[in-house]
């Protein structure tokens, strides 16, 4: 869905109930665990950077995560705000000339000692077909990375027409999640 102004919390509420049954879009689900193991037709993304280093920083990454927050630090709004969990459907608003106002759903989460996050997929309405996963590390040596790892494809002409905007967003936004993580993590 495509809207010039902000759309209302009830607005959202309301797209929200609508999008809690609808099925994903794209018959992969859980395919961000082993992305060598996609068919072709997809344009994958990979990113792993370090935000700092220490164990308090993994746990500011890990609440930044569970709380949705480097999401709204990266400039998207986001309801219902409440810990990702297998199955929680969202709806993401994020402005981009138009708010695009679209529902994901959270297809598995990782929570284990030194590695916390999720994966969520697009459902039907979304403007590509696709899951992306949010992964915060701590590796051996104390460094803390955030991994981000996605699969998409447009999922219409429209939006075929419409994918170098829609890609250069889908990059632009990968690195906005990695500055607002980086900036939540710093004391």
């Amino acid at each position: 869905m495509f809207a010039l102004t902000a759309p209302s919390e009830d607005e959202l509420a309301t797209f929200l109930r609508e999008q809690t049954e609808v099925a994903l879009s794209y018959p992969e689900v859980g395919g961000t665990r082993d992305m060598s193991a996609l068919p072709p037709g997809y344009t994958l993304d990979h990113r792993k950077e370090s935000i700092g280093i220490g164990e308090g920083v993994f746990e500011r990454a890990r609440v930044a995560l569970d709380t949705w927050a480097m999401h709204r630090g990266a400039g998207v709004h986001l309801v219902p705000v409440e810990p990702p969990r297998e199955g929680l459907t969202v709806v993401l608003v994020v402005k981009a000339g138009v708010y695009t106002v679209s529902a994901c759903r959270v297809v598995y989460t990782i929570s284990e000692p030194g590695r916390f996050g999720f994966a969520y997929g697009t459902l039907e309405d979304h403007p590509v077909a696709g899951e992306e996963r949010f992964l915060v590390e701590r590796e051996p040596g104390g460094d803390v990375t955030l991994e981000l790892s996605a699969f998409s494809r447009p999922s219409s002409l429209l939006f075929k027409l419409a994918s170098p905007i829609a890609r250069r967003k889908q990059l632009a936004i990968g690195g906005d999640y990695i500055e607002a993580l980086r900036r939540l993590v710093t004391v």
